[in-house]
């Protein structure tokens, strides 16, 4: 009677070795799993911040300076009164379009829509994450949507007062009207808009900086951990 109550418990335990060896074998291919959904996620992610660098470094580098120069020509009186047609129409174009700035943060929402990003488990590596999508980047879209909307009130304004040419493409005046070069530098609410944009612009600068600081941090960040 005890051999078979010793025989039993051995194979009660047996079962339960067997039971929890298959677990743990499942968990551990659960955590292969996982670990491997987070390293392709954040080589992807990686390859996502090295395109926003692009996007940040030709803003800073070419848009911003090449803006700032037709800002201060548009805004110059005996600029309006004496450029050409062309000068003053390209002037006209680069200060009444917004930035135009795109990050792309689709990796970064497929990471928290999945949970992904909570599992990573570098403290420093997912906060730095987490600040530049969550705040940095949504601070910077604000900005440019706020430029938007300042753009299409513009546009109001330049509809209601300007006449516009009907040979050009883009949206453009007609400075064949004589009075068109008058109401640029007459037109008060005109140039205030213009001032507007182009502090925006140079708040966006500023901000395209300090975010391209915290994107060049973090693919460091990445490279080491891929």
């Amino acid at each position: 009677m005890k051999n078979i109550i010793a025989r039993g418990g051995v194979e009660f335990i047996a079962v339960l070795l067997g039971i929890s060896g298959s677990l743990w074998i499942d968990n551990n291919k659960d955590l292969k799993e996982l670990n491997y959904q987070i390293e392709r996620s954040l080589h992807a992610l990686s390859e996502t911040l090295k395109s926003d660098k692009k996007v940040l470094e030709k803003y800073i580098n070419i848009d911003f300076k090449k803006k700032i120069v037709h800002f201060e020509y548009i805004q110059n009186d005996d600029s309006v009164k004496y450029s050409s047609d062309t000068r003053l129409r390209k002037a006209f174009e680069n200060t009444t379009t917004n930035a135009g700035i795109r990050l792309d943060n689709t990796i970064f929402n497929s990471l928290e829509s999945l949970g992904l990003i909570y599992k990573i488990e570098d403290d420093s590596l997912r906060n730095g994450i987490l600040n530049l999508y969550q705040k940095r980047y949504v601070f910077l879209k604000e900005i440019t949507d706020y430029h938007l909307h300042t753009i299409q009130q513009m546009d109001e304004v330049i509809l209601e007062n300007f006449v516009m040419s009907k040979e050009t493409r883009m949206w453009n005046l007609d400075y064949s009207n004589n009075m068109t070069r008058k109401n640029i530098i007459e037109n008060q609410l005109f140039q205030n808009y213009l001032a507007a944009n182009k502090s925006t612009h140079s708040i966006l600068e500023f901000l395209c900086k300090s975010i391209l600081n915290d994107v060049n941090k973090l693919i460091d960040q990445l490279d080491l951990e891929n």
